[in-house]
């Protein structure tokens, strides 16, 4: 059992209970953790105690603990220059309720020994059939995978992670690292080559023209670089030195090549808490289970416990919410989302106890799917099913 699974097992057996803070984590052990398998039943609740929320993101699964910042100044780094990625023309209009959804298929086998497996392929929204793709690939493609922390956790090979609808190929990075237009994304390795989170020096910022098949150096920093997300001002990545300590967020933009620093931002509670948020208990859970093609955060509050409350929303504003969903979990409507992906219809979220899609938008309101078709055997015991790319 790895670190993050330890960590799981252990937030998993309590949900409502508030973790505590860990200060000045080093990417060693939590920062930059990646998991080489697909998600398991249980969300996590996040901290709310002083210190910005570090994401380990695991494909469906999130981890959160607390990382102590403070204000410091920092040179901006020199400038690089790379090419400027192609024109792409704007996408016409998608139904959600008759498109081709880009999804990865887990299953979980066992007990008593739990194993996963992933599949690729795509799911018809108007009859909820999903077809596994025989040909996914990511060969050739550089990115992915994680160089592991020495014992504390093995390195992991590249896995499909995210579609490109543009040029409809899979990619072995998350949809965050992923251009808005799909014809590049960025990538990230530590140096000297071969290291690993606990031995390195500095890493590297790659950015991969995919229609053309050509890799550039954006920047070189002496620390671990993490892909917040690509929306349309820029990259926005965060840096924490090696041995741990501030956290630093900056925007690079794959155009002129740029990075420029921006100011903190004090994630120690996420979103703006409001009376009833705490429910029974004296603690506050909650998870942000992705974010909406503007990058505001969706948030998840309550737990997995029957009968507890269970609402989803974002906010345009502190303290102004939209919800996506406020009922209580195990109820008639059996809402159970495990991660989300933004694209220009709206929300799409996976499930945790059923192969069902479920899709939001401030027009429709929140409509679910079943999938049929997919992959299944005797001793397949869970099977979820999660949106990696926008509907075609």
């Amino acid at each position: 059992m790895t670190v993050d699974d330890q960590l799981r097992e252990q937030i998993h057996a309590s949900l409502d209970d508030v973790t505590e803070p860990i200060p000045n984590l080093a990417p060693v052990t939590i920062a930059r953790i990646r998991a080489s398998k697909p998600p398991r039943r249980g969300w996590v609740p996040a901290l709310q105690a002083a210190g910005v929320l570090a994401l380990a993101a695991i494909v469906g699964s999130i981890v959160f603990v607390s990382h102590q910042l403070t204000a410091a100044h920092q040179a901006p780094p020199p400038s690089a220059t790379v090419a400027s990625p192609p024109a792409v023309a704007s996408p016409s209009a998608v139904d959600p309720t008759r498109c081709r959804l880009p999804v990865i298929a887990n299953l979980e086998v066992g007990p008593p020994n739990p194993q996963n497996t992933t599949q690729a392929g795509f799911v018809d929204t108007a009859t909820g059939q999903y077809v596994g793709d025989a040909s996914a690939s990511i060969a050739g493609l550089p990115g992915g995978g994680s160089p592991g922390s020495g014992s504390i956790k093995p390195a992991t090979p590249p896995m499909i992670q995210s579609y490109s609808s543009s040029l409809q190929r899979w990619l072995p990075v998350y949809q965050r690292s992923v251009a808005p237009d799909g014809r590049s994304y960025v990538w990230d390795r530590l140096l000297p080559a071969g290291s690993t989170y606990g031995n390195f020096q500095k890493a590297e910022l790659h950015w991969f023209d995919l229609a053309a098949g050509t890799d550039h150096v954006l920047w070189t920093y002496p620390g671990s670089i993490n892909v917040e997300r690509w929306d349309g001002s820029g990259i926005i990545i965060n840096t924490v030195p090696p041995t741990g300590g501030v956290q630093l967020r900056w925007r690079a933009d794959p155009v002129s090549g740029t990075i420029s620093q921006l100011p903190p931002v004090n994630r120690s509670e996420g979103f703006t808490e409001l009376p009833g948020d705490r429910g029974k208990s004296p603690g506050l859970g909650y998870a942000g289970i992705g974010t909406d093609t503007q990058g505001r955060s969706i948030f998840r509050i309550g737990s997995r416990q029957a009968g507890d409350r269970d609402w989803v929303f974002f906010e345009t504003a502190p303290g102004q919410r939209v919800y996506i969903y406020k009922g209580t979990q195990g109820d008639a409507t059996g809402f159970d989302p495990m991660e989300t992906f933004a694209d220009s219809t709206g929300l799409w979220f996976g499930d945790y106890l059923h192969p069902q899609i479920w899709h939001w938008s401030a027009a429709t309101g929140l409509r679910k799917m079943a999938v049929t078709g997919q992959p299944s055997g005797t001793s397949t015991t869970n099977v979820y099913v999660n949106p990696v790319g926008p509907c075609m």
